[in-house]
């Protein structure tokens, strides 16, 4: 899987880069690749959209942004992923052993399984095209007024920790911290799929916020 090293700098706040910060990022990206097992899951629902709630497979969630954000779906995707134990024990031994690396480890994690995301999310899309449906980008606990407790929801529904070995914490955190939870709608009409992330996004202080957006 290719990295991308700009979602790398942008998680390490740093606007450009270097000889010495290319040479931690490539030993963090051979380090954070080895430690790795990626994993996911995913299961079909049907959606209902009313008002600010959402019925997700007969479940509903209170959420005027999630329920903003699937108008229009009638199914959705509960998705989940995870690097795997392997990746939060490298951050861990790093931490006693070699501290200055550590930043650039959470770093290229980040952007790892942001991008093994997308590649997952490729087989949803593909279910999408035959189907004549266009996703929208995936939604997460946590984001927005989505609250972190529907957690719950996602991890009884898709049988997470049976499925990919990821527990949940009592504040809805997950461990291994490298996993993702989300909502992914499937909607009729591509105008209606929000394309770029931060042009969606409500949070104008969020610091991976394009320059170019107002």
């Amino acid at each position: 899987m290719e990295w991308d090293k700009g979602e790398i700098l942008r998680y390490l706040g740093a606007p450009r880069s270097d000889e010495a910060l290319d040479g931690f990022i490539a030993r963090a990206q051979k380090e954070v690749e080895a430690a790795a097992r990626p994993r996911h899951t995913y299961r079909l629902v049907e959606a209902r959209v009313e008002e600010n709630k959402v019925s997700l497979g007969g479940t509903t969630l209170e959420s005027p942004s999630l329920a903003k954000h699937l108008a229009g779906c009638e199914k959705a995707f509960l998705f989940a992923c995870t690097l795997g134990p392997g990746v939060d024990a490298l951050i861990r031994r790093f931490t006693i052993t070699e501290m200055p690396l550590v930043p650039v480890l959470q770093a290229c994690s980040a952007a790892y399984i942001e991008a093994y995301a997308d590649k997952a999310q490729e087989e949803l899309e593909a279910f999408a095209k035959e189907k004549g449906l266009y996703l929208r980008p995936r939604y997460s606990p946590g984001y927005g007024d989505f609250p972190l407790s529907a957690q719950e929801f996602l991890f009884r529904a898709l049988e997470i920790p049976k499925k990919l070995g990821v527990a949940l914490t009592e504040n809805y955190l997950m461990v291994p911290f490298k996993s993702i939870t989300a909502v992914i709608g499937l909607s009729p009409d591509p105008a209606r799929c929000h394309i770029h992330r931060c042009m969606a996004c409500p949070a104008q202080d969020c610091p991976f916020r394009k320059e170019n957006v107002t």
